[in-house]
């Protein structure tokens, strides 16, 4: 009897330290993103100073394989969470991509490629780089302390706690990341964490990644269009073929 007590007593703290929504488990995929983030720009653009679509080859290739690896090893529902409050996020997206593509267009236009090469940079720079950003920069932020709330946001206590924290978290790993570039080292987070504040609106209100993934993609897009050469927005910078 007394042996079988103590194994019973014994299950349920295994099962919690292995439990993938505990704060523990979530906080460390937390720290592996900031250290995806911070690793690929310092040496691949501070250290080899890599040409601007081979570097962001190598970091769609480190952050994508990270978010495989956190949602295979923590079980995540895709369709859970991309349909989950979706109308409330693509409508705090339409107001904030409005807004970031019009602040985008009232910079100074820059010298672009053209062809084929500027239908590429539209597609990799623009809609894949803006994508994988947000997954990174916000999604995932976002998602680990949304699971470790247990799901579970049926009050204003845990509402405020969501957004406090998930903002907390966004930018820090928006200010990791962009001191890995050798730039933003130099000039300071500054103009980045407020661009990133603006798109994680859409997740932060709803829980839905979508709307920020797309002002994410709009807002590289609409840089690739219209001010190519931007040395803040699409880091590394680089010059127009």
């Amino acid at each position: 009897m007394q042996a079988t007590d103590l194994h019973f007593r014994h299950r349920p703290s295994t099962q919690h330290a292995s439990h993938p929504q505990t704060w523990a488990v979530q906080l460390r995929w937390f720290a592996a993103a900031a250290l995806v983030g911070f690793s690929v720009p310092f040496v691949g653009s501070s250290l080899l100073a890599l040409d601007h679509d081979l570097y962001l080859g190598l970091y769609f290739a480190a952050v994508l394989g990270l978010c495989a690896a956190y949602a295979v090893a923590t079980r995540l529902d895709l369709r859970a969470t991309f349909t989950r409050h979706w109308r409330t996020s693509v409508a705090v997206g339409v107001v904030f991509g409005f807004a970031l593509v019009r602040n985008v267009l009232s910079e100074n236009a820059t010298p672009r490629p053209d062809g084929a090469y500027y239908v590429f940079e539209l597609i990799w720079r623009g809609g894949i780089y803006g994508a994988v950003d947000a997954l990174l920069l916000t999604v995932l932020p976002c998602l680990v302390v949304y699971r470790a709330l247990g799901g579970q946001l049926s009050n204003w206590r845990r509402r405020f706690a969501y957004f406090g924290v998930s903002l907390a978290l966004v930018m820090t790993i928006t200010a990791v990341y962009y001191l890995g570039f050798a730039q933003y080292r130099e000039d300071g987070v500054g103009p980045p964490e407020t661009g990133n504040t603006l798109i994680s609106m859409p997740m932060l209100l709803s829980t839905n990644p979508i709307g920020s993934i797309a002002d994410h993609v709009v807002m590289h897009t609409s840089a690739v269009a219209h001010s190519y050469e931007t040395d803040v927005r699409l880091p590394p910078p680089t010059k127009a073929r």
